[in-house]
């Protein structure tokens, strides 16, 4: 089984509203994969079932091979969770933060882990600076760091680069490659397109609806020319938009 998760007619509805409408895609181990999508598309729904936070109305779902909600206790060893809002705690310092979370998930002789965490992310010289005091770019690395401290198979990142500056971006998805690198399979969701094409593979979601999931190589040769993702993005939409 190469497949990290599996969603196969996954709805998952708010009152009448469907945040996912009967989404099936996959992920591989060891790959990069991106959720692409504006603001309700279904990308934070979706990765909250993942997590087994939310329970799916119909459907079913696997994440390395476990149910998210039923098992849910296999998972939190072997999963990486970034939330849109990550809480730190601003008045403990970056080597606090992240022992704090590696006693949260059971791991004891962290400090190796923590040191190697630091200097991946370029915080070890300011270990003992309050979180509070850390600029955007900096607390997106500590809560990596924090993420990444229980060593995890895969970790999923909800718009971890939303209202980062390009440069904390650019520092961000070299960190992401570095991991990539030690095997860690990697899920984030995006608005940006630009950082789509950085990804193995991407779903291009809509309305909780999959318009397409491919090497995004792949889904620009589908269009004439030199076309750009947000080229393909827009034709899919238009065609959806014409069959409704």
């Amino acid at each position: 089984m190469n497949a990290a998760i599996e969603f196969d007619g996954v709805v998952k509805k708010y009152g009448t509203t469907k945040a996912l409408d009967a989404l099936t895609l996959d992920v591989q181990r060891g790959e990069m994969f991106g959720l692409i999508g504006s603001d309700g598309a279904g990308k934070t729904t979706a990765i909250r079932l993942m997590c087994g936070l939310l329970r799916a109305d119909a459907g079913s779902i696997r994440v390395l091979g476990h149910d998210p909600v039923r098992q849910h206790r296999a998972l939190t060893e072997r999963v990486g969770y970034l939330s849109q809002r990550f809480s730190l705690y601003g008045d403990l310092t970056i080597d606090e933060n992240i022992s704090f979370f590696a006693e949260i998930h059971g791991v004891t002789k962290y400090q190796q882990r923590r040191n190697q965490l630091l200097d991946m992310t370029q915080l070890t010289p300011f270990r003992g600076r309050l979180a509070d005091k850390l600029s955007g770019g900096m607390k997106q690395k500590l809560a990596l760091a924090c993420t990444l401290v229980h060593q995890p198979d895969l970790i999923l990142l909800d718009e971890p680069t939303t209202g980062v500056d390009p440069v904390s971006r650019r520092e961000f998805w070299k960190l992401l490659s570095e991991f990539l690198s030690h095997g860690i399979t990697i899920l984030m969701s995006t608005p940006y397109l630009d950082e789509a094409e950085r990804c193995h593979r991407v779903a291009l979601l809509h309305e909780g609806r999959l318009l397409a999931c491919d090497d995004p190589s792949r889904l620009r040769a589908e269009m004439p020319g030199t076309a750009s993702l947000e080229d393909v993005f827009i034709a899919r939409l238009t065609t959806k938009d014409a069959t409704s």
